[in-house]
């Protein structure tokens, strides 16, 4: 609770949400006035009392806490516990990544040495056109095919005799 808690239950009685001293009721004391008041008494006699000092950390730094329970208690003090297994699998995979990489990039420098040697053994025009029109030629086969296939549902046959 903070410090001015009184005074926030004698502005609750003073806006008319409570019709009572709050904190002689809290309290347990004879109160200090009943219905609205105008303007509450200061609840204090004297001098305000101080407000809690709160520890504060002198850095700003993350300080783990203790585990209570026994079982838990460990001398490592990493906060990532990762079975062997997972390890073993992360190796491997890493491992099978590298080995691919390395022989996409054997078969990338052979490409590429054999393109600086000789740039147009690579990209030839005639090959680049047969190649589309052998696509393309597959394509309007296919599509020929899928057109007779639909017109084929809608005409009519004729009955058997």
């Amino acid at each position: 609770m903070s410090a001015n808690w009184a005074y926030n239950l004698d502005m609750l009685a003073q806006n008319g949400v409570i019709d009572f001293d709050g904190a002689s009721f809290v309290t347990g004391q004879k109160p200090r006035y009943v219905g609205r008041p105008l303007m509450p008494p200061s609840p204090y006699v004297g001098q305000v009392p101080p407000a809690q000092v709160i520890k504060q950390p002198e850095i700003d730094e993350f300080q783990k806490q203790k585990n209570k329970l026994p079982k838990m208690e460990e001398k490592d003090d990493s906060m990532i516990h990762n079975p062997s297994w997972k390890k073993w699998l992360f190796g491997a995979l890493a491992l099978g990544g590298l080995i691919f990489a390395g022989l996409k990039a054997k078969s990338i420098y052979k490409w590429a040495k054999g393109f600086i040697k000789n740039p147009s053994s690579k990209f030839k025009w005639s090959d680049i056109t047969d190649y589309t029109s052998k696509k393309f030629k597959a394509f309007k086969t296919y599509c020929g095919q899928k057109w007779d296939a639909i017109t084929n549902w809608f005409k009519t046959k004729s009955p058997k005799p």
